[in-house]
């Protein structure tokens, strides 16, 4: 094939290893409670949207650019803005941006090209000096290179759903002239899969992938019978993540309110909420070999961001993420307030399971657990997923050794977060120790998180490594969207 060929001239003069990982060549295969209702859409129309009085309009010549194609809705969703039992009377917050301590918080609101412009307007600067200056943002500029020489680039705009790319156009539209292009937006945001791709062509790549843990708990496990969702992203000393941590409410005009925690330009979630009480997470796995891989099909992190903007419960998510056409192996954590559940997603392009929570606690790393999917990705476990898993046995059932069931509350599981046992000996990782693969503390996190998603809370601690040491930073989805019934944070940090 075409980009074979190419890829192998290319070998000659790149190498590389993968960290904590398996350099592969393999193919890809070819073959085909406390929530109150929620509305899919808001009292207004997009007439009413307008731009915060503070948004540079110069920074761009195409300020007035309009989106031609934002009427494209996805099709697997009703449109529910006329059911009244859903329909939650509400008005979005105007586009604008704060700043809360490290945290940029913007507000978008509108059709995907509306929100991709004011993003793109919003965290302008930051945008520029990534791009500018950023070592991973170059990195991803020379894998996109590579890519378009292997013929392999198309991929990310054949496959991505149609409001991702209305909401790249937006920030290209928007950030433009800060160097944000159409290529950037989509690569980034189809990230968990163009590594894939790259990595099964014939040549070595150094590549950095996330790690990720994530503990969902409930009922007897916590100490007031809430349902908490703990979630590290764990990866690398990336700086452009170090440098700009960023909140994005989202207030899409066709879908539920909702938070993305991450970056600028993070249009497909590694981590959100949204306002139903269903929190989410993505982690990274890797694949038995290349059939577990497809070239058509979807992005498992624009998939995680289609939940957040459209399931009010877990087995909303489950009907959905089974019906669509999966391109790698990945796993989410999914937590849902109303039924005070969660489940954890083991997926290939193939098949699928969901491991449910079971006597209120569930947990999950980077490899497969459940039965039916044990043989779908790599074989011997690496030892970091081992470790995290076997620790989270230790300290979250009741029959852990050193078990905390019965205990949790957002300062306990902070207490998880920051563990650094090494579940082998006993033995515990240093302080300040930001990635020895040894525990789930000390394992290269860039973002830890805790959701309580019946009372729209959430605590963040990002910015300084070793991440989970930082304070955790407590917000309300519902007091950032002024919504209904909003309860305020308590703790506001938690040291």
């Amino acid at each position: 094939m075409k980009f074979f060929l190419t890829a192998l001239i290319l070998f000659i003069s790149l190498t590389g290893c993968r960290p904590n990982s398996v350099n592969r060549t393999d193919n890809i295969s070819k073959s085909d409670s406390d929530v109150s209702d929620v509305t899919d859409t808001y009292e207004t129309d997009e007439s009413d949207i307008v731009y915060d009085s503070e948004i540079d309009e110069e920074k761009n010549d195409d300020a007035d650019h309009q989106d031609d194609s934002s009427d494209t809705e996805s099709e697997d969703y009703p449109d529910l803005s006329n059911d009244e039992d859903v329909f939650t009377p509400w008005t979005p917050i105007l586009p604008k941006k704060e700043k809360h301590g490290i945290w940029n918080v913007i507000w978008v609101s509108g059709t995907p090209f509306e929100m991709g412009f004011q993003q793109g307007q919003l965290l302008y600067d930051e945008i520029a000096n990534g791009i500018k200056n950023s070592e991973y943002v170059k990195e991803i500029k020379s894998q996109i290179t590579i890519a378009s020489l292997a013929s392999v680039d198309k991929y990310a705009s054949m496959n991505s759903y149609p409001d991702i790319v209305q909401e790249c156009e937006g920030m290209v539209a928007s950030a433009g002239t800060a160097g944000w292009t159409m290529e950037l937006c989509l690569f980034i945001n189809f990230g968990d899969v163009m590594v894939e791709i790259l990595d099964s062509l014939p040549i070595m790549m150094n590549f950095t992938r996330p790690g990720c843990s994530q503990m969902m708990v409930t009922g007897d496990a916590t100490i007031d019978g809430r349902l908490y969702h703990a979630r590290m992203l764990d990866w690398a000393e990336i700086d452009y993540l170090l440098w700009y941590p960023t909140i994005i409410v989202r207030q899409p005009i066709d879908g539920i309110p909702h938070v993305y925690i991450g970056f600028p330009g993070n249009l497909s979630p590694y981590s959100g909420m949204n306002v139903a009480g269903i929190s989410g997470g993505s982690n990274e796995s890797d694949p038995f070999d290349g059939s577990q891989n497809d070239y058509f099909g979807r992005s498992h992190v624009q998939m995680l961001g289609q939940i957040l903007k459209h399931s009010h419960t877990l087995d909303e998510a489950v009907q959905f993420v089974e019906k669509e056409d999966h391109m790698a192996v990945t796993q989410f954590g999914i937590a849902d307030a109303a039924n005070n559940t969660a489940g954890v997603f083991e997926m290939t392009a193939k098949h699928m399971a969901v491991r449910r929570m079971e006597n209120d606690v569930l947990w999950m790393s980077n490899h497969f657990v459940h039965p039916e999917m044990e043989n779908y990705d790599a074989d011997p476990v690496a030892e970091s997923s081992r470790r995290r898993f076997d620790r989270f046995a230790q300290l979250v059932p009741e029959d852990g050794i050193d078990s905390m069931f019965g205990k949790f509350d957002p300062a306990e599981v902070v207490k998880v977060m920051r563990d650094r046992v090494n579940p082998d000996d006993g033995s515990e990782s240093p302080l300040g120790t930001f990635d020895d693969n040894k525990s789930i503390g000390s394992n290269g996190a860039i973002y830890s998180i805790v959701f309580d998603p019946g009372n729209l809370h959430f605590w963040v601690a990002a910015g300084k490594i070793p991440v989970p040491e930082q304070e955790f930073t407590g917000f309300s989805l519902g007091t950032l969207l002024n919504w209904p019934g909003a309860v305020p944070v308590e703790p506001e940090v938690i040291n």
